[in-house]
Order: structure tokens, then C-alpha cells, then sequence
């Protein structure tokens, strides 16, 4: 029967390209595999030697503390380093690190190619992951982590005692990102602000890896380690999980590390009746759609009707639910339903023979969730009627943060004949760079502009500049906010297209009697 080493051997093969055994000291013992592609001709040249010689100072330091970490974890990676025997053979290789049990004196190793390991991603340099990815993928981690009798997995955010840059900075990214699940499962929150998702099999595990950081990079920080799993299975304690990360991440005074680390339990439990209450609304659709009319200001006739969501008979505004529920990875289910009851709303008027065009809100980030859009295109598909009637129009309340995936699902958007509108252009940093990626048909000028424009000689000039860089792209618009007759005239005479506000006509739960004017075409 062959030995639990050649198992190991056998099984490195099958997943990796190289298997190194070291003892105790950190000496290899053992080296099998594809070794000319790490530039050593035979193992007997590598074996007696310290495995930190087959790698950088910074990547020692890294490999060190991934190997520290094995006296409580018995598996650990894949720890990214250059591996190899000369500089010039050195190639960026993922680690996994193991141990058949905490009194082990050796540690297996298998080394992967990144390409096998990552894919398409492996040409990155980048260490730690973008927050949304993070916070989009850590639902699923945590559920996979479930089914892991072994250990638990936990996510650990930390808040750095001073501000790090050059170096330091990529050096405790480098490490961070070396400790955390697979290796790629860390994120920067916002200024010192850092999290990242690792296992623990104890309750000192997670002190354990905070203290190797430390001692490590040399950089002091303050951090508390959240587990989901205190308030028990099921997808409403990852999105209780998620939603802390975020208001953390925001520095809300009600989510510091402090208030996270003292009183972690109730606020879980807070939030997750906010969601419970939430998913009550929606599934029991308790809910008013109130519309407010978009006038061509050339004809001052109605062009379209936006339908908005009202949680309540007074029809006050639901920015705070819906951010909640963007912030919990709910905003895809409200977008949907909402989706759902404008389409049944317009398929009604339309079969009564009305004149009726109503915008519809989606949220950029649903947008780019690819279950969603491709629910979305098969719903579109199957009402190909009312394309000229139903308006897609993409909020940025949540900032954008994939443009591609924005771009693609937009153009499916307008491929099946549906026209698209960018809601609150020039309200960010990055309006003019979201223009240049998404092709759309309609752009709505952030209100504020159309509130200051009147005794601000500088919000009247970027007004004016937005109208007529959409007029040279052959992109219509909406001037928002729009309350004084001034400011009406204000926009007909730098050619904005349509005008949104108080003075055409304030939200209401009945659709305008007169919508003789909602067929214009949106071209």
C-alpha cells in the first residue's frame, strides 16, 4: 500500500505541477514534477535546501507567514510568489500549503501555474480584489463554507493606524491578499480600511493571522473578525454580513470596529429583520407605483411618464429602501418585480388603447449581474410590442462598477428595439467617462445643475457644455428638477430636449388623463 507521501504526490499531480515536501526546518525533502519549468535540472540539487531560497526577500516573508500559520490551519493558499531557482527562471506560481495534522512536522506543497489556476485573470498584478466583486462573491463563499465541517470561514476587516503608500502599501496588500481564502479574497474598503475572508478552525485562529500580519509587514492596525454563522444558516446572514461590510467601509459612526466588535450580534440580528421586512414588501408586492410626467420642452406636450415606487399612501420618497436593499444584494429582486409591474401596468393601457409610454428604473448594479440581465432580455423578448412605449432607465444611486458588463447589457437593451436613458448624469466624478463607455439614447442632467443654473454662471456653463456635448452625440435629454418658469426657458435656450419637475406635474398614483403626447418616438 503505498504511503500517505505518494498519495499527496499522486493527488499534486492531478490538480498542480510541482510537489515539494520540507521539514521542519523549511528544507525540502522531497521534489517531484515539472521542474525544468522552475529551472531546476534535477531534485537532487534542490533537496537539503531551504525553500526560501527558490524565492524573493518580499516573497519570503510572505511564504513565511503562510507556513507560521499551519500550527492551527492545516491548509493554507494558494500562496502567490515567484518560485524558481535562478532569478531569471522565477515564475509567479501559486502555493497551496499543508499538513496531515497540527503535531505534523512536514508540509506538503503543490506549486500551479497561475494560468491553470486563475485563467483569464492571471496576467493581473493586482492583489486584492475590487470591494464590489468582494462583496458580489462573498454570499457564495460563505455558503460553499458551510458545507466545511473542518473549519469556519470568517471575514476580518482592519483599520490601519496610519495612512501606508508606495511599498509599504503594496507589501501589506501583497500579504493580505497571501492570507485570505484562495488567496485572492481580500479588498480595500476605502482609506485604511481593508477586509478579507479566511478559515479558522479555533478561536484563536483569527487572532493568530492578525498577529502574523502584523509582525510581518510592520504595520499596526485595529481589526474585528465577524462569522455569519452566529445568527445561523441561509442567504440573510451573509447579506447582514455584507451590509456591515459596506457601512463600514462608508465609516458610519453605528459601525466602527468598537461598536462591530462589542455589539456584532444585535446589530446582525437588526439588520436581518430589516431584510426579512423587506422581502416581505416585495414578495407580497405591498408597494405603490406613482408616476410623474417628462415633458418635450419644444412641444410642452408629454413625452413619457416615469413610474416610481412608493412604500406608503403619502407617497414619500424610498431612497433609504432602496439603498438598504442595494447595500443587502437585494436591489436585483426589487428591480424585478418593480420591472414586472410597470411591464403589466403598460400591457394593460396599451391593450385599452391608450397612448402610454412609462420609464422603467433598473439599477446599474442588477445590470450587471448576468442573472438578471438575462432574465431581463427573455422578459423584453417576449413584450417585443411595447419597445417605443418602455423606457429602460439605469439609476446610479449604487456607483458603477464594472462598464463593461453596464455596456453589454445596455446594448442587448437597445438591440431588442427598448430605449435606454442614464439617469443623473453629472452627478459623480465620472459622468463624462460613463458617456464615453454606454451607448444610450437619453441622458437626465442631474437636477442640481438646473437648481443653481439661474444664479451660478458656473453650473449654467457646465449645463450648457452637457447639453451640447449630447446634442453632438445625437443623445436626447431630460433637464430634472425643473420648479420655475426660468428655469424652463433657461433650458429651451441651450437646447436640452425635455424637462422633469414640480412644474410640470409632481408624482401621483393615477397616470395623467392626457397622454396624448407619450408616443413620441425616442430616437
Amino acid at each position: 500500500m503505498a504511503d500517505k507521501s505518494d498519495i499527496f504526490v499522486a493527488y499534486a499531480f492531478s490538480v498542480g505541477d510541482v510537489f515539494i515536501e520540507i521539514d521542519e526546518s523549511q528544507k525540502i525533502s522531497r521534489i517531484e514534477g515539472a521542474l525544468d519549468w522552475i529551472g531546476i535540472d534535477k531534485a537532487q540539487s534542490a533537496i537539503g535546501r531551504p525553500i526560501t531560497d527558490f524565492v524573493s526577500a518580499d516573497d519570503a516573508i510572505i511564504l513565511q507567514s503562510g507556513l507560521s500559520l499551519l500550527g492551527g490551519m492545516l491548509r493554507l493558499g494558494p500562496v502567490r510568489v515567484g518560485f524558481g531557482a535562478t532569478v531569471d527562471t522565477r515564475r509567479r506560481i501559486g502555493l497551496f500549503l499543508s499538513r496531515l495534522s497540527s503535531n505534523a512536522t512536514r508540509t506538503h506543497i503543490v506549486a500551479m501555474s497561475l494560468n491553470r489556476l486563475d485563467g483569464p485573470d492571471a496576467e493581473s498584478n493586482a492583489p486584492l480584489a475590487d470591494m464590489e466583486s468582494f462583496l458580489r462573491r462573498l454570499p457564495d463563499i460563505l455558503e460553499e463554507g458551510e458545507k466545511n465541517a473542518n473549519s469556519d470561514i470568517l471575514v476580518s476587516m482592519l483599520q490601519m493606524n496610519k495612512h501606508m503608500q508606495g511599498r509599504d502599501k503594496q507589501g501589506f496588500e501583497r500579504q493580505l491578499a497571501a492570507l485570505s481564502l484562495g488567496g485572492k479574497n481580500a479588498t480595500e474598503l476605502g482609506d485604511g480600511r481593508f477586509a478579507l475572508v479566511h478559515e479558522a478552525t479555533n478561536e484563536g485562529d483569527a487572532q493568530r493571522l492578525m498577529d502574523t500580519l502584523a509582525s510581518t509587514t510592520g504595520q499596526r492596525f485595529e481589526s474585528a473578525t465577524l462569522d455569519a454563522e452566529t445568527l445561523g444558516d441561509g442567504s440573510d446572514a451573509a447579506k447582514a454580513l455584507v451590509y456591515s461590510i459596506r457601512k463600514f467601509s462608508e465609516e458610519s459612526p453605528d459601525f466602527s470596529l468598537q461598536d462591530l466588535s462589542e455589539n456584532y450580534t444585535e446589530k446582525m440580528e437588526d439588520t436581518r429583520k430589516r431584510i426579512q421586512t423587506l422581502r416581505s414588501l416585495l414578495k407580497e408586492r405591498q408597494f405603490d407605483i406613482a408616476y410623474q410626467p417628462i415633458i418635450s420642452l419644444s412641444t410642452q406636450k408629454m413625452h413619457h411618464v416615469e413610474a416610481l415606487v412608493r412604500f406608503d399612501k403619502r407617497g414619500s420618497s424610498p431612497y433609504e429602501l432602496i439603498t438598504f436593499a442595494e447595500e443587502v444584494g437585494m436591489i436585483g429582486d426589487f428591480d424585478q418585480i418593480m420591472f414586472e409591474s410597470v411591464v403589466a401596468k403598460l400591457r394593460h393601457l396599451v391593450s385599452r388603447g391608450a397612448p402610454a409610454s412609462i420609464a422603467v428604473n433598473l439599477s446599474a448594479r442588477s445590470l450587471t449581474t448576468a442573472a438578471f440581465v438575462e432574465r431581463l432580455e427573455a422578459d423584453l423578448k417576449q413584450n417585443k410590442e411595447l419597445a417605443g412605449r418602455l423606457l429602460i432607465e439605469v439609476t446610479e444611486s449604487a456607483q458603477i462598477s464594472d462598464l463593461d458588463a453596464l455596456g453589454e447589457a445596455i446594448n442587448k437593451i437597445r438591440a431588442l428595439g427598448f430605449a435606454v436613458c442614464l439617469d443623473d448624469f453629472g452627478a459623480g466624478l465620472s459622468g463624462f467617462q460613463y458617456l464615453r463607455h454606454l451607448k444610450v439614447d437619453i441622458v437626465k442632467i442631474d437636477g442640481s445643475y438646473v437648481r443653481d443654473a439661474e444664479n451660478d454662471p458656473e453650473s449654467r456653463a457646465f449645463l450648457h457644455a452637457m447639453s451640447t456635448l449630447c446634442r453632438d452625440l445625437k443623445i436626447r435629454t431630460v433637464g430634472e428638477w425643473v420648479e420655475t418658469p426660468a428655469q424652463f426657458e433657461l433650458l429651451q435656450s441651450i437646447g436640452v430636449d425635455m424637462g422633469q419637475g414640480y412644474l410640470f406635474g409632481r408624482p401621483k398614483l393615477t397616470l395623467p388623463q392626457d397622454m396624448r403626447g407619450a408616443l413620441e418616438n425616442v430616437d
